[in-house]
């Protein structure tokens, strides 16, 4: 191993005690050595390589940056993103990335040391370009990266057949609960008013946000279980090329494709004005996911949306609460931390209001296992 990349790796590392330094210093460094190897890297940098899964997506922009686990032997992966990275170069603002870093720091020695997870999952961070312009010349928002990114991850990770995508300000909320076991207990259709008690295989799952503005408009255009929530997606590779490549090509339609209020007229939220205003704001690729849901069969069939329960109103669009509905993918703008809970809980805690509970959120789960290793 080269002297720069030894140094990489130690830049790299989260503080731990001095008995496990040179453990985890092996770990790291023998993770970047495969991973480069396997994503093509050329210049010791960048771990990016083309797309060989589905060749029609356009990856540049998007950059799978670090791995945590072996690429060739896990069978699901985590993944998140954001145009900081979470091991800022010298000289540069550490104080804005700290919730990327924090984040990045604790779900890595997660993989590494839950019994569940080590071994068989692994976590993957994907860098996206700001500003991200395509080859058209558009400006896209970051949010719409999570779809290239979804394309880089599978084709990195052969060997695995579910990939969980996570906001960076999203966390886990329990130690021992893989992605693999999540998409199970989620795929089981025995909740709601119409189920069939039978396992499911959906392309993705997803999650539905509960009472707010968006169900607001969900209500308003009654598109039922199609409001969904994309800051958590649930992938299942053997059925995720139709709403990818859907989803994908969503990005191109005009205005005249959207949900409108049958009252009011007015356009869905989130898309409208010209080409570079839909791009490039940030509900644009969530509502393209709603979008496809309401119109194209093939893309409804393949997605499953939790939690199925009716609310307080008997609307199967949003839930009145997500706490407390099982089975449930993230709770979305969490105010409290929720770390291996007890009671019934969402996989997924999101603190999409509040982002100094994620950094607090990441510190819990440092410390219990530091705990549990002493």
């Amino acid at each position: 191993m080269s002297i720069p990349r030894a140094f990489d790796c130690l830049r790299r590392l989260v503080p731990v005690p001095v008995a496990m330094f040179l453990f985890g210093m092996y770990l790291l460094c023998i993770e970047f050595e495969t991973v480069q190897n396997y994503l093509g890297a050329s210049d010791g940098q960048n771990m990016k390589r083309s797309n060989a899964v589905f060749d029609w997506i356009d990856t540049d922009g998007v950059t799978l940056s670090h791995i945590q686990g072996d690429p060739t032997t896990c069978k699901d992966v985590i993944y998140t993103g954001h145009t900081l990275d979470p091991f800022p170069a010298a000289g540069e603002d550490k104080g804005s990335s700290e919730m990327v870093t924090r984040t990045w720091e604790s779900m890595a020695y997660i993989i590494r040391t839950s019994p569940a997870l080590k071994g068989n999952s692994c976590y993957a961070f994907f860098g996206v370009s700001s500003p991200w312009i395509d080859r058209s010349g558009r400006e896209f928002h970051p949010v719409w990266g999570r779809l290239p990114a979804t394309a880089l991850v599978m084709a990195a990770f052969p060997q695995a057949d579910v990939f969980l995508y996570m906001d960076s300000d999203a966390l886990l909320s329990f130690p021992d609960k893989s992605p693999t076991t999540m998409y199970n207990e989620l795929a089981f259709d025995g909740y709601g008013e119409d189920a069939t008690f039978q396992q499911l295989k959906p392309g993705l799952i997803v999650n539905k946000p509960f009472t707010g503005w968006t169900c607001e408009q969900c209500e308003n255009i009654r598109l039922g279980h199609g409001c969904l929530n994309s800051g958590a997606l649930l992938w299942n590779r053997a059925k995720a090329e139709p709403i990818l490549q859907a989803w994908w090509a969503s990005r191109n339609m005009d205005e005249s494709k959207n949900f409108f209020d049958p009252e009011t007229g007015e356009a869905f939220y989130g898309w409208t004005g010209d080409d570079a205003n839909r791009v490039g704001d940030k509900m644009g690729e969530q509502n393209r996911l709603m979008y496809l849901y309401g119109t194209d069969p093939r893309v409804r069939e393949a997605i499953w949306s939790v939690p199925r329960q009716k609310s307080s109103t008997n609307s199967t669009s949003c839930p009145s609460r997500v706490e407390g509905h099982i089975p449930c993918l993230q709770n979305d703008f969490s105010h409290g931390i929720e770390w291996n809970p007890s009671k019934p809980s969402c996989f997924i805690s999101h603190y999409a209001d509040d982002k100094e509970q994620a950094i607090k959120h990441s510190e819990v789960m440092l410390n219990h296992w530091n705990r549990l290793r002493r």
